[in-house]
């Protein structure tokens, strides 16, 4: 009796050992990093840097700073690197504003590592808040 309680007992215990956490959502969890942090400053009007980070095809465009993302390697890919810097280098980002949470920055980490997975259409484009707010009118 008392290994049948022992046996089911650890039957209700989640198992972590082997458990992988799921992919990376593009449009729950990187898409509103991007647009919140992001965009304000890196779209098709503004394109500071040379880069426009509204969609995928945009960001991935040739520039002469090189690629921006490199799926699957994150630590050469400029995104990452520019968010790592310290908040005094000159090509620290964001450039204003606070600094996107360690949390974030990880998990944009592991969706670039993930292979950057970039929907195309409407779920993977991200407008411009100035954009957004002169449809409004």
């Amino acid at each position: 009796m008392r290994t049948t309680s022992l046996f089911a007992a650890l039957l209700l215990i989640p198992s972590f050992a082997g458990a992988a956490e799921p992919p990376v959502d593009f449009g729950r969890q990187i898409k509103p990093i991007l647009a919140d942090r992001c965009v304000e400053c890196h779209h098709a009007e503004s394109m500071l840097g040379d880069l426009n980070l509204q969609s995928g095809k945009l960001s991935s465009r040739k520039r002469t700073g090189g690629p921006v993302i490199i799926p699957g390697a994150p630590d050469r890919s400029l995104l990452l690197v520019t968010l790592t810097l310290p908040a005094k280098d000159q090509k620290a980002m964001p450039a204003t504003g606070h600094r996107i949470p360690m949390d974030e920055v990880s998990l944009i980490r592991r969706w670039i590592l993930e292979g950057a997975k970039w929907p195309e259409g409407e779920e993977g484009f991200i407008p411009a808040k100035k954009a957004a707010k002169e449809k409004d009118v």
